[in-house]
């Protein structure tokens, strides 16, 4: 009986650590959907065609292209680290940008990775550039960005950097 319980036990702890574990590697998990973005000098209106921008943060810079057509977007641009950020660092362990798709009143439908740079990457090899083709979710009014990093100076510290929807 004792054996019986111990199994029992033993399974169910290994099945909920495989399932945190799982859960841990989807990106998707760690997802800004429904969230909304207040400012709404934040929000970029998507319209029909082409259209273009910069959009600032305090640590990066977006220039971005885009060009819409029956229900997908596609993006082509470059990430820049702004100011003394570009500067200060001498290399990137990890910066990913989020491309955000947001409905009329600003709640995210959907957040997907715009660029993705990862492995100490140094931080002169900016501007890192991107071209991706999304499919637009329905109800889209407008896109937003955001991102989050990791930064190294030359004494080895961390430092992380991160504009999130708010």
């Amino acid at each position: 009986m004792k054996s019986k319980v111990h199994h029992f036990i033993r399974n169910t702890l290994l099945m909920m650590m495989a399932a945190v574990t799982l859960t841990a590697c989807n990106g998707k998990f760690l997802s800004y959907k429904r969230t909304t973005v207040a400012q709404k000098e934040h929000r970029i209106p998507l319209q029909e065609g082409d259209m273009q921008g910069v959009w600032k943060a305090n640590e990066l810079l977006l220039n971005y292209h885009c060009q819409r057509t029956s229900g997908t977007l596609k993006i082509s641009g470059t990430v820049k680290l702004a100011g003394g950020f570009g500067q200060g660092f001498s290399s990137i362990h990890r910066l990913v940008a989020q491309l955000l798709f947001l409905d009329n009143q600003g709640v995210i439908l959907q957040d997907s990775v715009l660029f993705s740079a990862e492995s100490d990457r140094a931080v002169d090899m900016t501007p890192m550039n991107f071209e991706r083709t999304f499919r637009i979710p329905l109800e889209t009014a407008s896109i937003s960005f955001s991102y989050d990093g990791m930064l190294i100076d030359g004494n080895s510290t961390i430092v992380l950097i991160g504009n999130f929807p708010s």
